[in-house]
């Protein structure tokens, strides 16, 4: 188990609550590769990383560990192996839905970062790790109802040659009445809503002009608007690899960090009468960290600018504090 000293609050939100106790791991980003070694994302220690988050959620008891995807590097075959290598020794209920890594990208004339193997279809994603093998799904966990979106991919193919997501009309309709048949909704989708994106564009306005950004979730308008008229208490994301927390209406949305890159970290999310605390706990020693830290911080501008915000996050803890 990660040491008690190196944990950290996130946030303390009044939202989602329940007087049933439940703790929930979010695992994100861990982009397992058993190919690749090195750059920002230290991909030869990208399995261990998420073997250590995966094995301290499960010795602190908690009652399901979820993912928002980019559980492997770029979703090549080998790397499906190595994470269903890894998934084999976990107990605890694990789902998951996918992130842009972990489905088929096209390589064209216009986009040159498609895949260069057979990646598997993103049906095969949804019998593996998610709950009855589709998404998008409803999940009892304790007193929570987790819903799981498809951000990565869409029926009409549009995002096989981007890394931005979306979420379809079908979907959006389909969540629509999916809340209002549930008491305690936690949406879990990989992309991010516009409030967490204009983080990014304001620290690099602010700080670095020559950042890039990160890829977008496409038409977030309905999304948001159906999040936030049925009063989403809770969105968790990944995609960032940052801690982050942004408001829009009643919604709390928390992006949970990356395994694989700096800071190399997973969150736990404790539910009870009070409310939600949402804590940090990261997965290598100083030493690992050190590296990540390096790694990231020297691979160009953009990376350098995201590294410098996952510290600023780090040493502000916690983020929000509603109690």
């Amino acid at each position: 188990m990660v040491s008690a000293q190196s944990e950290a609050v996130v946030a303390r939100l009044d939202a989602p609550a329940a007087d049933d106790p439940s703790r929930i791991a979010v695992v994100s980003d861990s982009h397992v590769s058993p190919r690749a070694e090195g750059t920002a994302m230290v991909y030869h220690r990208a399995a261990d990383r998420l073997r250590t988050a995966l094995d301290d959620a499960e010795a602190r008891g908690v009652d399901a560990i979820v993912s928002p995807g980019d559980l492997t590097k770029d979703g090549a075959p080998w790397e499906y192996e190595q994470l269903d290598d890894i998934l084999a020794g976990v107990e605890t209920p694990f789902f998951s839905v996918p992130g842009n890594h972990d489905v088929p990208k096209a390589s064209t004339e216009t986009y040159k970062y498609g895949d260069s193997h057979e990646t598997p279809p993103v049906d095969r994603f949804e019998r593996e790790y998610a709950p009855d093998g589709t998404i998008p799904f409803v999940e009892r966990v304790g007193p929570l109802d987790i819903i799981g979106l498809n951000t990565a991919t869409q029926p009409d193919g549009s995002l096989t040659e981007t890394h931005d997501g979306a979420v379809s009309a079908d979907d959006v309709a389909w969540l629509e009445d999916t809340l209002a048949t549930v008491e305690t909704p936690v949406v879990l989708m990989h992309h991010n809503t516009p409030a967490m994106y204009d983080q990014f564009r304001t620290l690099r306005d602010t700080a670095h002009p020559e950042m890039g950004l990160p890829p977008v979730m496409r038409d977030p308008g309905p999304l948001v608007d159906v999040l936030t008229d049925a009063e989403v208490p809770l969105v968790i994301s990944g995609h960032l690899h940052n801690l982050g927390v942004a408001k829009t209406g009643s919604t709390w949305e928390v992006t949970t960090p990356a395994t694989g890159s700096f800071p190399q970290a997973y969150l736990i999310f404790e539910i009870d009468s009070d409310g939600t605390t949402v804590r940090y706990v990261p997965v290598a020693d100083t030493e690992g960290m050190t590296e990540a830290h390096q790694a990231r911080r020297s691979d160009g501008v953009t990376s350098m600018a995201y590294t410098s915000f996952a510290s600023i996050r780090l040493a502000t803890l916690p983020l929000v504090d509603e109690r």
